[in-house]
């Protein structure tokens, strides 16, 4: 359990807003993918400064995403359904937002979506308030401003992780990726969101490797149920970068990931996933999946 398990009920979050699920935040198994949940948060994020800190203070400053989490703890689908399955009526998912944090030079927010009553799934988030010269402190407009959304909620957790995870030799897997413009973003770098998609690229590339190729991508149900991105620097256009994954640790139903990505030795973003491994297709047991997994653990380097 995470701390953003803590907050269960949208009366926890001092704004809640409205969003509609669309077609194309559907990931194969006609569920809405994690990096669309991403974009939600940003959504969320970017509507709640507008409106708090004021457009003028907003166009001025220049916050950078650290780190952002996603927990799933239900089905999302484009049509809400509650609990007991009927559909939402209004047809639109709410998130709740709230800051749980606030520090010199960033600050925190702790999301959930809602389905009716239900939370179905949680977030937190660490932003960065940062010029040419690194990160500066949070203008104190900024700052009373923040006051107004807190929430009463643990600050994020950090990213657990040793010298090895740094070391692009200690993956055993390996997906290049090339960047695209359409992946930028007004700060004319990759845009959080799609960097969160190459992550979930790279667990999809091994999932295929793993269970032979096959037909149509692999099995519904090995989306991670969570994942934790952290932003250690900017990726640029044009660029090629190496996106490595490892298997940390694997019990009877789940398995967690380590992934890095790399520009040529050196580590610019951190990521972790948890998902099952214990699947059936529609022909019955894919076989051992674990086992398969086995050979993808991270290397002592």
């Amino acid at each position: 359990m995470t701390s953003t398990h803590l907050l269960l009920r949208s009366s926890s979050y001092p704004v809640l807003i409205e969003h509609p699920a669309r077609y194309n935040d559907l990931d194969p198994s006609r569920r809405i993918g994690r990096d669309a949940i991403v974009r939600w948060f940003e959504d969320a994020r970017i509507a709640v400064e507008r409106d708090v800190f004021g457009a003028g203070l907003t166009a001025r400053m220049r916050l950078l995403l650290a780190s952002v989490r996603v927990d799933v703890l239900a089905p999302l689908q484009v049509i809400p359904r509650s609990a007991t399955g009927a559909r939402i009526d209004t047809g639109q998912y709410r998130i709740g937002i709230g800051v749980s944090h606030i520090g010199d030079s960033s600050f925190a927010y702790t999301y959930g979506v809602f389905a009716g009553d239900e939370c179905v799934a949680t977030g937190e988030s660490v932003s960065v308030h940062a010029t040419v010269g690194g990160p500066a402190p949070l203008p104190e407009a900024v700052r009373a401003a923040l006051e107004t959304l807190r929430t009463d909620a643990p600050a994020p957790t950090r990213l657990e992780r040793g010298p090895s995870r740094l070391i692009r030799e200690a993956y055993p897997f390996r997906l290049d990726v090339r960047t695209r413009f359409g992946d930028l973003d007004p700060n004319r770098h990759v845009n959080n969101v799609a960097l969160a998609g190459w992550y979930l690229d790279g667990l999809a590339e091994l999932h295929l490797d793993v269970l032979g190729y096959p037909v149509g991508g692999p099995l519904d149900g090995l989306s991670p149920s969570s994942l934790r991105v952290d932003y250690l620097d900017e990726v640029r256009y044009p660029g090629i970068y190496q996106l490595r994954v490892g298997v940390l640790d694997l019990d009877e139903t789940e398995v967690r990931y380590a992934c890095g990505l790399f520009d040529g030795p050196r580590c610019i973003g951190l990521a972790e996933a948890v998902g099952a491994h214990r699947l059936e297709d529609e022909a019955g047991d894919p076989g051992d999946l674990a086992a398969r997994l086995e050979p993808f653990r991270m290397r002592n380097v």
